[in-house]
């Protein structure tokens, strides 16, 4: 397989079968980015405001809307991928796993995964920013560090990501790649509207009780945790990049009140949308 990549090289750094690199650039002007790669890759958007981003993945289009730090793309081995841009001066990080080093990990012998699109994962986001910081580190103990990290990351990828099964895993309704496409595209397109689950089962072409089982399948989430995640996400990117008060936030978003975003941001991330604001100003 030809592997071609022209996404920008940045700092990098390798640890056995794991390599990450991670790059600032500037897309005020339109950016484009394309990758065909013989290893799984994982797209972490580390910082840095987006006001537009199109993804596609061998002809399947997302349009999630402008991402958020943690915000994470799936890429796997031999998959094309193609996206468009703007904003301005942003940080991410690729991490690109060797398929055999999957292989044989939560007991299976299958290598591969499933592509993801603006999903959100801590465990991957923090991983690669704490990878991040040991690039360049030649002392023995960051070495040893940075080897752990890769193998917990590629561990997780494994248990969280793989396709397939040995013959244990649930059987049971799935949903194909456009169909998962066509449901994160109403999502998002949709986040302050009310959604309920007998709309997305019929885009999904399936019962409700199906969706719910395909679904988690599919995403590793329910369908109304997906929404409050997504909701969330368009919630930040709106504090941090809009003048916009919180109410109209809020309703714009899918939340009743102002009260009801600010439950849901300290449930989820810990503190107030005001002070997330606050706080992502003030790094900038």
């Amino acid at each position: 397989m030809a592997v071609t990549s022209s996404f920008p090289t940045g700092i990098q750094g390798r640890w056995g079968l794991v390599e990450l690199v991670v790059t600032r650039e500037d897309i005020r002007a339109d950016a484009s980015w394309r990758m065909h790669e013989a290893r799984h890759a994982v797209i972490v958007h580390l910082g840095g405001p987006m006001k537009r981003l199109e993804t596609e993945m061998d002809g399947i289009t997302a349009r999630p809307g402008p991402p958020a730090a943690g915000d994470i793309w799936v890429v796997p081995a031999g998959r094309r991928y193609a996206s468009q841009a703007s904003g301005g001066r942003i940080r991410y990080g690729v991490l690109y796993v060797e398929p055999e080093a999957l292989a044989g990990l939560a007991g299976a012998e299958d290598s591969g995964i499933a592509p993801r699109f603006a999903h959100r994962d801590e465990f991957l986001y923090r991983g690669v920013e704490r990878l991040a910081e040991l690039i360049g580190q030649e002392d023995d103990l960051s070495g040893m560090l940075g080897a752990s990290l890769g193998q917990a990351l590629t561990a997780h990828l494994a248990q969280r990501y793989r396709t397939g099964d040995a013959g244990t895993g649930p059987r049971g309704p799935r949903l194909s790649e456009r169909a998962q496409a066509r449901l994160q595209e109403r999502i998002h397109a949709h986040l302050g509207d009310r959604i309920t689950l007998d709309d997305l089962a019929a885009i999904a072409g399936m019962s409700t009780h199906a969706l719910l089982v395909a679904f988690r399948q599919a995403f590793g989430t329910t369908p109304a945790q997906y929404v409050i995640a997504q909701r969330l996400r368009r919630a930040r990117w709106l504090l941090a990049n809009t003048a916009q008060d919180i109410t109209a936030i809020a309703l714009e978003t899918g939340f009743a009140s102002h009260s009801h975003l600010t439950t849901a941001f300290r449930r989820h991330l810990g503190l107030a949308p005001r002070d997330f604001r606050r706080r992502w100003r003030e790094d900038v």
